[in-house]
């Protein structure tokens, strides 16, 4: 990745500007403190202005940005974030102003992505949005860029700044990218061949996904505590896309997957570079959209996450609405879906029973006689399917069974 500074506790000044929904911008520059505090940086203060028009030079107008220079000067700032996402020209003539170093939203999201990947593909995914981030600010960056724009990675390679050499260094990036998309596409395919059903859980950054998949793999026949996936109350805890299969009780089983969070103003260098990971979403049989019900702003969270998944082309998938964290916020009249604290495993049976009636609505139930000589298809039958009750007669095992549309198919000769 694209070598980085370390930010830790660096004094850091927020700044933004709106021109019309004044609640919306609150909302967001709330949300810019928890990025800022995301990545270690220790925010001291905030400058808003309303715009009444934006200014080609500095974005802000010419007295802001002279009372954003008196406070960094006063204030021992050493950091200034800018909640919009700033033109090259722009962030430039705002660091010459306030002589400091200046990052924009896109690049605070793009810090803490880099802090988060842990694996080969998320650091391919996160560094491929980095350089492309970089390649429209060439022109800004002078001597070191890390100490300019304050990203940061693992990398083992500084680069310079030549347009060319980044834009190889991009290519070979995606074709190693490349390479593992197709395994996993390998992977897809595989799964389809097993009719096994995908449930993708989706929904804004830190709304609870992590917890709720620990949740239901506790209410799977196969689960260890191996399985269970990683969990923290931070933004994007969670980048890599995990998928482990689900055993119910009645041996109906599904795929169930974890997705990277979302958050508003998505830099669509990230969109586009985890393209690939996301594309788990749009091939899913059903979509657990996770709300944290307990934040006041979960309407605009939830548009947020409805945004993207039109962003990347989900059609056509049923989506169930999971409200999470009733346990801090007990609200349950605010729109349809399912109502759960992941955390406390309230309302858990009511979400895996509705998450059956979605998958397995093609699931029947049949009488069959299954002869003594055939015991290895009862053996399967009782592995992978529910059957209900079972006598043993004179000419075999009577079973009330329930099957899916494929095991019908292939066990109908012996219905009763």
């Amino acid at each position: 990745m694209v070598d980085i500074l370390e930010t830790k506790n660096e004094r850091t000044l927020l700044i933004g500007g709106y021109v019309e929904d004044e609640e919306d911008f609150a909302y967001s520059m709330e949300e810019l403190e928890n990025l800022a505090k995301s990545c270690e940086l220790n925010v001291v203060g905030q400058i808003t202005q309303k715009l009444r028009e934006i200014s080609s030079r500095t974005y802000y107008g010419k007295g802001k940005i002279e009372e954003i220079k008196q406070y960094v000067l006063a204030n021992d700032i050493e950091v200034v974030v800018t909640n919009d996402d700033l033109s090259t020209s722009q962030l430039k003539n705002i660091q010459e102003e306030v002589n400091c170093r200046v990052m924009d939203r896109t690049g605070l999201i793009l810090d803490i992505f880099a802090r988060r990947a842990k694996t080969k593909e998320a650091m391919l995914q996160v560094e491929i949005a980095q350089l492309e981030y970089l390649l429209s600010r060439l022109s800004l960056l002078s001597g070191n860029f890390n100490e300019r724009l304050g990203l940061r990675g693992p990398g083992e390679t500084k680069f310079e700044l030549d347009r060319r050499k980044l834009e190889n260094r991009i290519s070979l990036l995606e074709k190693e990218l490349k390479e593992m998309v197709e395994d996993r596409k390998t992977q897809r395919k595989r799964r389809n061949k097993n009719e096994i059903p995908v449930v993708a859980l989706v929904g804004y950054t830190n709304s609870g996904k992590s917890t709720l998949m620990n949740t239901i793999l506790e209410y799977s026949k196969n689960q260890t505590e191996e399985k269970k996936v990683y969990v923290e109350d931070m933004l994007f805890a969670t980048l890599e896309t995990t998928t482990r299969q689900i055993i119910l009780d009645d041996n109906k089983k599904f795929l169930l997957t974890d997705t990277v969070g979302f958050v508003s103003h998505l830099p669509h260098q990230l969109v586009k570079a985890f393209r690939s990971t996301l594309e788990e979403i749009t091939e899913a049989d059903l979509i657990l959209h996770v709300i944290d019900i307990s934040n006041k702003n979960y309407e605009l969270q939830l548009k947020t996450t409805e945004q993207v998944l039109k962003e990347i082309g989900v059609n056509d998938i049923p989506i169930l609405h999971v409200y999470n964290k009733i346990d801090v916020n007990n609200i349950m009249t605010v729109g349809e879906g399912v109502f759960i604290s992941a955390k406390d495993k309230t309302n858990i049976d009511i979400l895996i029973n509705k998450i059956r009636e979605i998958l397995f609505s093609d699931y029947r139930t049949v009488k069959m006689l299954i002869p003594y000589t055939q015991g290895s298809i009862y053996s399967y039958l009782k592995e992978n399917a529910y059957i209900k009750s079972e006598k043993y007669t004179e000419k075999g095992i009577e079973i009330n069974v329930e099957l899916s549309s494929i095991l019908y198919e292939k066990f109908k000769h012996l219905l009763k």
